[in-house]
């Protein structure tokens, strides 16, 4: 009776289980816990968490969607027991654990412990991220609200402010994950994103930047892939939208936005350790593809920051310090015929990167990385200091 009189009056509409898991698109599949009314148990909201004790900060009815990080790569059956009871008491309807993050499968123990206290244990496949479990829970809530209301009914108090939250919540992480790999600290941001967003972009990247807001029709196009792929990483902030993707869905994003004629900029590829770089030239290359009529996406080029360098063109000085500064290189040059300013030149058009420099030169990667040292020496600069490199590539320029 009293379970009766609280779903009359509860403020936020309920939907069973199994809307959520035959959802096709999220891949989630049962494999414990299992009853004759585990599809029909209520759901009325969807949280992710790996604290061992997240009891706190549930209500009943959620669903709890974890990595199982809490427990390391063995679980322990008694810490694992204790967990899935507590979750019990707090009244969860459900566990859902992402495999390929802390574990490739769901161990035995929590399997066990999820049949014996009878609690509904799903797997989400690496694939999925939380978001989208989150976002389907929402996206199916807030069909329910507007179908117990009836089609006459205007909008239900609370919908709106609830789906801007979401998106509100989902915009100030995904800015902070951004924030961490900007500033190095790839390990928390990818603890900070396991639990909610696509797995983050590894190896080759590039970046895409372009003004807010995107057109309704682009929007719709671009979500699945900029918000929902794992190895792409989005991020609104400063009314400008930053796109980080390995280098693979690039071209892809690319046409995309060329078809609906925005002004973006997209760098040249690089690592993640390279992110504020390419991040600069992506900026770069969007003021300048703002200008082109009609707007389209263009490709970074040393070029487009020749700006100051044109202005120290016309300087009789800055040529003659240019040539002071590169003189060392070209003596040595000149009497063992060798390429060190030239080899310099290339590595900095490739911003440091031994691999495609060597493959732009012909020449060995040890071979490379010798005349780079020698180029340091003998010019007397640490490489690794991005303004000694700026002075360098700025005389190269200039004393052509």
């Amino acid at each position: 009776m009293m379970e009766a009189t609280f779903a009359r009056v509860a403020p936020f509409p309920i939907i069973e289980l199994d809307a959520l898991l035959h959802d096709y698109l999220l891949g989630l599949v049962l494999i414990a816990g299992v009853e004759r009314d585990t599809g029909a148990r209520p759901v009325q909201w969807v949280h992710s968490s790996d604290l061992l004790d997240p009891t706190p900060f549930l209500t009943p009815r959620t669903v709890l969607l974890t990595t199982g990080a809490q427990f390391g790569d063995v679980p322990a059956t008694e810490a694992v027991d204790a967990y899935v009871r507590r979750l019990v008491q707090a009244g969860t309807t459900a566990l859902g654990v992402g495999v390929g993050l802390q574990w490739e499968r769901i161990p035995p123990p929590l399997i066990e412990a999820c049949d014996r206290h009878r609690l509904p244990l799903f797997r989400v496949p690496y694939d999925t991220p939380f978001l989208a479990v989150v976002r389907t829970a929402a996206r199916l809530l807030d069909t329910r609200t507007a179908e117990d209301w009836g089609r006459e009914q205007s909008a239900p108090p609370g919908l709106y402010s609830r789906r801007e939250r979401l998106a509100n919540s989902e915009a100030a992480l995904r800015v902070a994950v951004l924030q961490l790999l900007l500033g190095g600290r790839r390990e928390l941001a990818e603890q900070v994103a396991s639990q909610l967003l696509p797995p983050l972009p590894r190896g080759s990247i590039a970046v895409l930047g372009f003004a807010d807001p995107p057109p309704a029709a682009l929007a719709a196009e671009l979500a699945p892939l900029i918000a929902e792929q794992p190895g792409v990483l989005s991020a609104s902030t400063g009314g400008v939208t930053t796109v980080v993707a390995e280098a693979g869905f690039v071209s892809g994003l690319r046409r995309v936005l060329a078809r609906h004629r925005v002004a973006a900029g997209v760098s040249e590829r690089g690592s993640m350790d390279e992110l504020p770089e390419l991040m600069e030239q992506a900026e770069r290359a969007a003021e300048l593809a703002g200008r082109q009529d009609p707007p389209a996406p263009l490709d970074y080029r040393p070029q487009m920051h020749a700006g100051v360098l044109q202005l120290l063109q016309g300087s009789p000085e800055a040529a003659r310090r240019a040539q002071g500064l590169l003189a060392p290189l070209r003596r040595h040059d000149e009497r063992h015929g060798d390429l060190l300013e030239q080899s310099l030149a290339a590595w900095l058009r490739h911003n440091g990167q031994i691999s495609p420099t060597a493959a732009e030169l012909g020449v060995h990667r040890h071979t490379l990385r010798g005349r780079v040292q020698t180029a340091a020496e003998l010019l007397q600069r640490d490489l690794d200091d991005p303004d000694a490199r700026a002075e360098l590539w700025a005389a190269l320029r200039l004393a052509r």
